[in-house]
């Protein structure tokens, strides 16, 4: 029997069975479970033939997604969507639905799997645990890099609206996403901003995907294929890094901002989109992404303070930091001639 001052083991216990919350919302992901949903309750029975489940290991997901709050439970074995499982729909403002496939595809997952090889040598471990890098593992894997594309999509869509009310482009004729994936961020700019153009600088594969989301603003963007680290990018006025930088240690940043700066014309600028990581007493996601980021890539989130000082090694200045209502800061910076 526990005395007072014992610390009990059911908060540890509820801790480590975490991951099994997230599956079973990957799992609702996965099956679409969201998108059957108008605004009635729907049976376990109506769900599990519709996605093509198996009703009694259904009923037990959607149980546990209900503690969660992504369902509510109802009379004659139904449940109704919640405004928090309405994220788990494809099509929504805020949708999560395909960052929760991400997170629990193999490259995640099982990569996760090896932190404690990761903490002891200081390595990723996407080789380890895929093969190949992750990179070279969605190069191999279309489905898998889809999903990756698209929940990069949803990242966009949770920073979007920060972005434009914190950052004035009026007057930035082109606008550069320097990895930008199908465009989002790029499509939601120029939609603020009539005249000007764009240019969307991905991976050959990337921009294959990138016209249903660019959409209404494709004949105003240029798609331009390439590598970061090796071709040359085309010249803007404003060069966006968004959510880029953490996916990479500091020697592979550097020649990303080096690779921008060689393209940038006096007067260009450069913004950086990334987790607002505080100087001190950093708490919430950002640590848990640091994690991720860690063990899946050898990246890390940073300090404004630490972003500058790589601007600096690369020939860039940073000219200022602007916080949002958000988790995402916007971090600017100017080549230096």
């Amino acid at each position: 029997m526990l005395n007072a001052d014992q610390p009990s083991p059911d908060k540890m216990f509820d801790m480590l069975l975490a991951p099994l919350v997230c599956q079973a919302i990957g799992a609702m992901a996965r099956l679409g479970i969201a998108d059957l949903y108008a605004n009635q309750p729907l049976s376990t029975g109506f769900i599990a033939e519709s996605v093509g489940a198996n009703e009694g290991h259904l009923r037990r997901i959607l149980r546990l997604l209900a503690e969660h709050g992504l369902l509510a439970a109802e009379p004659g074995d139904a449940w109704t969507l919640t405004a928090t499982g309405a994220l788990l729909k494809s099509d929504v403002p805020g949708s999560m639905r395909h960052m929760a496939i991400l997170q629990t595809d193999d490259a995640h997952w099982k990569t996760v799997g090896r932190m404690t090889q990761c903490v002891r040598s200081g390595e990723p471990q996407d080789v380890a645990a895929l093969g190949s890098s992750v990179w070279e593992f969605y190069q191999k894997h279309p489905e898998d890099a889809d999903s990756f594309s698209k929940a990069m999509a949803n990242v966009s869509a949770m920073a979007i609206d920060h972005v434009l009310a914190n950052y004035d482009f009026s007057g930035k004729r082109t606008i550069v996403d320097v990895g930008g994936a199908y465009g989002a961020m790029l499509a939601a700019v120029l939609r603020q901003n009539p005249a000007a153009s764009g240019v969307l600088f991905d991976q050959p594969h990337v921009l294959e995907g990138a016209d249903q989301i660019l959409g209404d603003v494709s004949p105003r963007v240029t798609k331009a294929p390439g590598s970061f680290f090796t071709d040359e990018i085309p010249a803007g006025d404003l060069y966006i890094l968004k959510h880029i930088l953490h996916d990479w240690n500091d020697a592979q940043c550097l020649k990303i901002l080096q690779t921008v700066r060689r393209s940038m014309k006096p007067g260009a600028k450069l913004l950086v989109v990334e987790f607002n990581v505080p100087e001190e007493g950093a708490t919430g996601p950002v640590l848990r992404l640091d994690l991720l980021m860690m063990v899946v890539l050898d990246g890390k989130e940073r300090t404004s303070g630490q972003l500058a000082e790589l601007f600096a090694q690369a020939g860039l200045k940073h000219t200022r930091t602007i916080p949002t209502e958000s988790p995402f800061a916007l971090v600017e910076a100017e080549a230096v001639f």
